[in-house]
């Protein structure tokens, strides 16, 4: 699966290493808590160091500022026994990795997710990063062309994405993960950039609305006045009104 992952996103031979990491190696270069070697141990079949991508390898402009430092982006391929630790599995790699990561994850079944994680330079100390949310997808099937995942794959292909410099290039493959949402959403994929960032937008007021649903939710089972409580009523529709309509724009954005 490495090997037709890499010809699938046309990944440049000079950035390829597709190497095995013993889980000790990576136990040692990170700080992993007892229960994440456990994790790790019980969990994870193999790592692999896929590629890495940098200035002298990519002929991509590193990126640097007071909060930023994108000089390599690292490819991480993992093999795991079960689907059912696979969110914190990806989120212990990549706080591992302090350079930003694109985790590729393998099932015995041979279904795959992606995800990738922006990450600041702690005020504190340069040294260490924080995360940001990280993303993650579901899992598919990559070698199902009739499956709509393709056209995420078709979207993170090299020659595809942004080579201004490492920060957008690596947002790009963030931002395309982050529309892998749209496929249960909506059973469709943006076809272009210019309308991925207007999906993006609104996939983010949909989150809003669904937090504001789940808050007036709460409020309402605890509400014993009825006036109030077919006021709640009525704010939650609303609320499920504006879902339905930035879904519609979303269908229309694809």
């Amino acid at each position: 699966m490495r090997e037709w992952l890499i010809n699938r996103l046309d990944i440049p031979k000079r950035t390829i290493l597709n190497r095995k990491i013993p889980k000790k190696a990576f136990f040692s270069e990170a700080d992993f808590s007892s229960a994440e070697k456990e994790l790790f141990t019980s969990q994870v079949d193999g790592i692999y160091l896929l590629s890495v991508m940098n200035q002298q390898s990519m002929k991509i402009q590193a990126y640097q500022t007071k909060e930023l430092h994108y000089a390599e982006v690292v490819w991480v391929y993992v093999k795991i026994r079960s689907k059912d630790k696979n969110n914190r599995i990806a989120q212990v790699v990549h706080k591992a990795i302090p350079n930003p990561v694109v985790l590729v994850m393998e099932s015995p079944e041979g279904d795959i997710l992606l995800s990738a994680c922006h990450k600041r330079l702690h005020k504190m100390d340069v040294a260490k990063v924080v995360l940001e949310e990280p993303v993650i997808t579901n899992w598919f099937q990559p070698r199902n062309e009739e499956d709509l995942y393709t056209q995420l794959l078709d979207v993170l292909m090299m020659t595809k994405l942004s080579f201004d410099h490492l920060y957008h290039f690596y947002d790009d493959i963030y931002q395309w993960l982050r529309c892998e949402e749209v496929v249960l959403l909506v059973n469709d994929f943006p076809k272009n950039t210019e309308n991925r960032d207007d999906v993006v937008e609104a996939l983010d007021d949909i989150r809003q609305n669904q937090n504001e649903i789940t808050r007036l939710e709460n409020e309402q089972k605890g509400q014993l006045d009825f006036g109030i409580k077919m006021d709640l009523h009525m704010k939650i529709k609303r609320q499920e009104q504006q879902v339905e309509q930035k879904l519609q724009k979303i269908k229309e954005l694809c």
